[in-house]
């Protein structure tokens, strides 16, 4: 799916100019075209005498003209000689690449969807985007239904080579006006040459999608049109996309309509707008000038006001740029939505409850099948409502709830079933996620520090994961043989969205989970705050009580050492710190309670950091679980679908430095083997999850080597590393600003402002 070999296209063009002689004759006589130089706007533009060109120029794009002629692009009305390279987007739409037999540039495509079916870029610009990345060697561009397309009816793009328009080639040295700077992108607006041309550029495809998005919602749309009016010019080049919207209010202009000697044959398309002007007949390549083609785009350009007031809607709205995030939210074999608002999907406005369900290996809406469907919000205050979402997954307080949610809406396929996932700003984003992962009433800088922390840790990821696209590199997160099964758990096991809704990475439950003003405070103060480590962005995590002593980095997860993650005593009084990777420390130093900002039982304090659910737990710095002999080898074989047979012995093979085990030797009757890394070891060892792998074994009752029955004795509650949301609320109670929590926690680590 996507990938189209520049072989192919280069085999396209030499087969069809051998085969099919218009297309041969008129490419010939493309060699041959005149040409002239005009400076337009403050641009050096051409003008192009191209006689094939008025199959285009002078085509009727009426209702009736195109309700009465068949359609040139549709397989079964093209020439026999014709045949096309098949590509198909991400999202399951399918199109041709064809040579186009009346060329402008000397390498011409045109690449219909293979379906007949109206000109129109919404739900689409994702595939241009695909497109221009897979067709680097070209410039890709989109005609609108009354903005120079021959074919209003059939949606196709049109691709040319690079270095041919004017616009491409000196893009760089046209003055522009920047409403949004980032590392990854810059949105601008030409201030000279066309007026209303906006310029996306980014390295991220999705911020590309969200930012044209913004824009069209922006775009005035008449009465009589199906969508704004627009030309669009798309090319990839040194890991960037390039996105231009050329706007428009008008499809023609007034010389187009005139007669006798105002007559001018030029109807304005991309390749025009992009400073190659295509002149039909020879009387008006003879008489064109630059006043002639100023007046023209300033008849079918927007006009000053209508870019100013564009210009002040969309930097208002841009005013706080924030990156997308996708997070998957639910996954089963059927879906119920409630859209409130409108959604526009697949050139459909969608308002109510929709139900879609997962049919051989498609999703099965409204009687079609489709292999991915993009639901774009019209108006920011759209939202949608998922039905019956899990919460909790594998977890002592797991339940299903409807969940609310702003932002836009997809729905893939998965493993044989149906995954919604929701496009959103990540400050949009936490603003849940604050709120999801402790209480929306916790004190100012705990609110603030996870803000950063929670902004950190999701960046990090998702620059960790392009990075390892980029290079292609496998990762890989388990080590298994007979003897041990050594495993750790990480957001890369998430291929289709960025991250899951659960407590894999972070809470996340839409608009469900209210967010009150103090959240809404904390995210503002500290908008696009990271934790960094040098240029580097901090891995930032987080669980809720390291039981005293923080744990590094690889003792959870790859074994990458990271020096701001290290062993840290959680309190103001003491920094003495046993060696607990050692098992006679580890044992006293569990089975005491000493003191740390997290050893507290102040329902106060605590109410801050835990939800409701979290508050049925009662006993996390220190805590007990006992299990008889067939309840343990019943729970570990069903867990680990390993056959122990009786368990013997749980042993300490390896611990952290906050005492949790790395690996544990479990002992059985029938097999013995080593598991870890933390979380595996909690998730083998309990009906949901352990609170932490920081504990001692207990053996009671043996008799004959057998024991009938096992006591754990822990010490805190999830990883340890990085920040301990518990600590870190006594920190905030005690008056520590936000900066002191996180460089507590994290050793070294700067906090700076991204974007």
């Amino acid at each position: 799916m996507g990938k189209i070999a520049k072989s192919e296209v280069a085999r396209l063009f030499s087969e069809q100019l051998e085969q099919w002689t218009q297309a041969r004759d008129n490419y010939r006589a493309l060699e041959q075209v005149e040409q002239r130089s005009l400076v337009v706007n403050g641009l050096e533009v051409v003008v192009q005498f191209n006689p094939a060109r008025i199959v285009s120029s002078g085509a009727k794009v009426d209702a009736k003209t195109i309700q009465t002629r068949k359609c040139f692009l549709c397989e079964q009305n093209r020439p026999e000689v014709q045949w096309g390279v098949d590509f198909e987007s991400t999202g399951g739409r399918k199109y041709q690449v064809l040579l186009n037999p009346f060329p402008i540039f000397p390498k011409h495509l045109t690449i219909p969807d293979v379906n007949h079916t109206d000109q129109r870029i919404a739900g689409r610009i994702s595939d241009m985007l695909e497109l221009a990345e897979e067709l680097d060697d070209f410039v890709l561009f989109y005609n609108g239904p009354k903005c120079g397309a021959s074919a209003p009816d059939h949606m196709h793009f049109q691709a040319g080579n690079k270095g041919f328009l004017p616009i491409e080639t000196r893009l760089a040295e046209i003055p522009r006006r920047d409403f949004l700077v980032t590392a990854s992108t810059r949105l601008s607006l030409l201030e000279s040459f066309l007026p209303g041309c906006f310029v996306i550029e980014t390295r991220i495809k999705e911020e590309a999608e969200y930012y044209f998005g913004e824009l069209y919602r922006h775009l005035p749309l008449r009465e009589e049109e199906t969508e704004p009016m627009m030309n669009l010019l798309c090319w990839y080049s040194e890991g960037y996309y390039r996105l231009l919207v050329l706007t428009r209010c008008q499809h023609r202009p007034s010389c187009y309509f005139a007669e006798g000697d105002a007559n001018i044959l030029l109807s304005p398309a991309s390749v025009d707008l992009g400073g190659v002007f295509i002149t039909p007949l020879p009387k008006d390549f003879e008489k064109i000038t630059a006043a002639d083609l100023e007046q023209i785009l300033s008849e079918v350009c927007t006009n000053q006001a209508g870019q100013e007031a564009l210009y002040a809607a969309i930097q208002s709205d841009f005013r706080r740029y924030q990156p997308v995030v996708t997070v998957g939210v639910m996954h089963e074999p059927q879906l119920r939505v409630d859209f409130y608002g409108n959604y526009l999907c697949e050139g459909d406005v969608c308002h109510g409850e929709e139900e879609f369900r997962c049919e051989e290996g498609q999703i099965l809406w409204r009687g079609n099948r489709y292999p991915e469907l993009f639901f774009k919000a019209l108006q920011p205050e759209d939202t949608f409502c998922l039905k019956d979402v899990t919460i909790g997954v594998n977890f002592h307080w797991e339940r299903k709830e409807d969940q609310k949610f702003a932002g836009d809406l997809k729905v893939i396929v998965e493993d044989g079933a149906l995954t919604a996932v929701n496009c959103i700003g990540v400050e949009d984003y936490l603003l849940s996620v604050i709120s999801s992962e402790m209480s929306a009433t916790a004190s100012e800088n705990l609110l603030k520090a996870h803000a950063v922390i929670s902004r950190s840790w999701l960046l990090a990821q998702l620059t960790k994961n392009r990075a390892l696209e980029e290079t292609q590199t496998a990762y890989c997160s388990c080590q298994e043989d007979d003897h041990q099964r050594i495993k750790w758990y990480d957001r890369e096991d998430h291929v289709h969205f960025d991250v899951c809704a659960d407590d894999h990475c972070q809470h996340y439950q839409g608009l469900t989970r209210a967010s009150t003003e103090q959240v809404r405070k904390a995210i503002d103060a500290t908008w696009g705050q990271l934790l960094m480590d040098g240029d580097k962005i901090c891995d930032a995590r987080f669980s809720k009580c390291c039981g005293g002593v923080f744990e590094e980095f690889q003792n959870c997860w790859e074994p990458v050492k990271h020096s701001y993650l290290v062993k840290v005593r959680d309190s103001q009084h003491s920094q003495d710190i046993p060696d607990l990777t050692v098992e006679e420390n580890a044992h006293a130093w569990i089975l005491g309670s000493p003191e740390a900002f997290c050893n507290t039982s102040d329902q106060h304090i605590l109410s801050q950091v835990l939800n409701n659910y979290d508050q049925e737990t009662v006993n996390f710095y220190r805590w007990e679980q006992a299990y008889d002999q067939k309840e343990l080898s019943e729970l570990i074989h069903r867990r680990s679908g390993i056959d122990f047979g009786d368990i013997l012995d749980l042993v300490p093979v390896q611990r952290g430095t906050s005492g949790r085990l790395v690996q544990l030797k479990i002992v059985g009757s029938k097999k013995t083997m080593i598991l870890g890394k933390e979380l595996e070891i909690r998730r083998t060892l309990s009906t949901s999850h352990l609170y932490s792998s920081a504990f001692v074994v207990e053996k009671q009752g043996v008799q004959e080597g057998v024991p009938a029955r096992f006591v754990l004795h822990g010490a805190g509650w999830g990883h340890g590393v990085g920040l301990c949301q518990i600590g870190a609320a006594v920190m905030g109670e005690q008056g520590y600003t936000y900066d002191q929590i996180l460089l507590h926690y994290f050793v070294g680590a700067s906090i700076e402002r991204r974007y």
